[in-house]
């Protein structure tokens, strides 16, 4: 049987050419897009990494900029100056690219450039200031800008006493009490003021207050008879609960009293002094104990002001604290002990911390000698004994004068990524 050919298809040919060129075309196209996208990534991945760079230098020169202020503010600073602060800030500005060593970046390397300018906010006559930080990747193609503000927080960042002894309680002034009144601290009586309390305060035979020119040896001059005291205890001791022109020096019971002695001098609440705490922790001068204050001596002073004793604070003699770099000396919850011929140049604080039920106390004897202030959230006991308080103007002024009263604090909330 003969077989016959089929007729060749020429429109199945010509389809078959078409899906071909079609499958083909689709492939370069995918094959392009492809490509396109993966030279997009590649180049987006560049450009994050430069920025990442870029970025690493911004905060790096925000750090360098900032501990450069803060470094030379506290060795340099002077309240009395306005002109330290103008050199300080010029010393934190940064206009060549520089890497965080300090040292100027070279060519083919990453750095940061930054500026410091006041925000036009003050606080405890500080200006608050803004950091910006320009950085820059190692080929010069990557910018990142980044800001923050800070400024520098006094130590006693509420009000500093300007009376040598504050105490919230009734003040029992026995034993060999002597108070050297603040010579600038006159009051609406004419008298400077030696106590101030919002309590009785009771003055014993054995203790007195004067003016400074009549303190002498730890003390002021014989309190029998003598008229050059502002004032003189009694025997049996004397309560005074109103002002009297017999004790012109002293208030109790006064309304102006601050219902918060903490918030008073730290500008915080007592509720939040864990916050305070966490100041003095970063210096690590939070102890349970005074042997490694009075191992530091008159330099307790000179790396931050204040020393935060977690227990009892025992001190036999020596000199604590100087009249440039005086110590806060906050004595948390326990008895602060003082005999011998110790001196302590600036403030003690009695601090009754609400946290707990234990309160502050005080055994004090021998020549001890307070060159400033003593403040006490509790009264009683805790005043008795035989030591001196001496107010000086030099000492307390230090607080708000000297750089090395400051701390460096970042304003919260105030760092930008432009």
């Amino acid at each position: 049987m003969t077989r016959r050919l089929q007729p060749f298809n020429d429109q199945a040919g010509a389809a078959t050419l078409v899906v071909t060129v079609v499958v083909l075309l689709v492939s370069t196209i995918m094959i392009t897009f492809a490509n396109r996208s993966i030279i997009f990534d590649i180049r987006s991945s560049a450009n994050e990494a430069r920025y990442r760079e870029a970025f690493a230098a911004a905060e790096a020169g925000l750090d360098f900029a900032s501990q450069r202020f803060a470094a030379n503010f506290r060795a340099s600073y002077n309240a009395s100056d306005a002109t330290s602060l103008t050199s300080i800030v010029s010393a934190a500005q940064v206009s060549t690219l520089t890497k965080a060593d300090g040292e100027l970046a070279g060519s083919g390397e990453s750095g940061f450039s930054v500026s410091v300018t006041a925000s036009g906010q003050v606080v405890n006559g500080v200006p608050i200031y803004t950091v910006t930080s320009t950085g820059k990747s190692a080929d010069g193609t990557g910018t990142a800008v980044l800001s923050r503000q800070f400024s520098m927080v006094k130590a006693l960042s509420g009000s500093t006493p300007n009376v040598p002894v504050v105490v919230g309680g009734v003040v029992g002034a026995g034993g060999n009490f002597n108070i050297v009144a603040n010579p600038n601290g006159g009051n609406t009586f004419g008298a400077p003021i030696s106590i101030w309390s919002n309590n009785s305060i009771s003055v014993s035979s054995s203790s007195a207050t004067c003016q400074l020119q009549f303190y002498a040896g730890g003390q002021c001059s014989n309190p029998s008879g003598n008229s050059e005291n502002i004032s003189r205890g009694t025997n049996p001791a004397t309560a005074i609960t109103a002002y009297s022109s017999t004790y012109p020096d002293m208030l109790p019971n006064s309304a102006s009293f601050p219902a918060d002695l903490f918030k008073f001098m730290f500008g915080l609440s007592k509720a939040n002094w864990q916050e305070k705490m966490a100041q003095v922790q970063a210096y690590d001068q939070v102890k349970s104990n005074c042997s490694n204050l009075a191992t530091a001596g008159v330099n307790a002073g000179a790396a931050f002001p204040i020393w935060w004793i977690r227990g009892d604070c025992d001190l036999n003699g020596g000199v604590i604290g100087s009249t440039a770099n005086p110590v806060i000396l906050v004595v948390d919850d326990g008895e602060f002990k003082g005999a011998g011929n110790t001196q302590i140049n600036g403030l003690v604080y009695l601090f009754d911390n609400p946290s707990s039920t234990s309160t502050p106390s005080a055994a004090l004897s021998g020549t001890m000698e307070i060159v400033g202030s003593l403040v006490s959230d509790v009264g009683g006991n805790a005043m008795s004994g035989s030591y001196s308080v001496k107010y000086n103007p030099d000492v307390i002024s230090s607080f708000d004068n000297n750089g090395n009263q400051f701390s460096f604090s970042y304003v919260p909330n105030s760092w930008r990524d432009f």
